[in-house]
């Protein structure tokens, strides 16, 4: 759901929150750390966003990438989390973009063999036994991916 006239603006969508989170008898600190977080994920949201949504999954996923080595990551996890939740109890959005935000993105097999034969190094195994190991695991899945064809499954 994109910013528009029906939406308030990020100002009063601050203004609103912190309402919100009073009424909610949040303490003072509480909700200075919740408004300093939104605000920034807000600012970030308006300028990184195409349409500016604040409630688009990807510019979540952007915002939350852009703060995945800051040591507060967890609080600003926190902060969203609150927001969105004020969002949805006033229906400024239908839907948690936070959630689809955070599903993981599910690896394919090649990710796994690369995975598996980095922890194969690092364990000093030796690169002619590591090239066994990774042709067994590939021929495993061939067949495993014939067979089931082959069964209908």
């Amino acid at each position: 759901m994109a910013l528009s006239a029906t939406m308030p603006t990020p100002t009063s969508l601050l203004s609103s929150f912190r309402s919100w989170l009073t009424a909610k008898n949040y303490s003072d600190s509480t909700i200075r750390n919740y408004l300093a977080d939104t605000k920034s994920f807000l600012d970030f949201a308006t300028h990184q966003s195409v349409n500016n949504s604040c409630y688009s999954p990807q510019t979540v996923a952007l915002y939350l990438d852009s703060l995945k080595s800051d040591p507060n990551y967890r609080r600003y996890l926190s902060s969203l989390s609150k927001f969105f939740h004020f969002s949805l109890d006033q229906n400024f959005t239908s839907k948690n973009p936070l959630k689809s935000a955070l599903k993981p993105i599910k690896p394919s097999l090649e990710d796994f063999i690369v995975e598996y034969e980095a922890y194969l190094t690092k364990k000093r195994f030796s690169p002619t036994t590591i090239r066994n190991y990774l042709n067994d695991i590939r021929q495993f899945i061939d067949w495993s991916k014939s067979h089931l064809v082959s069964q209908n499954l």
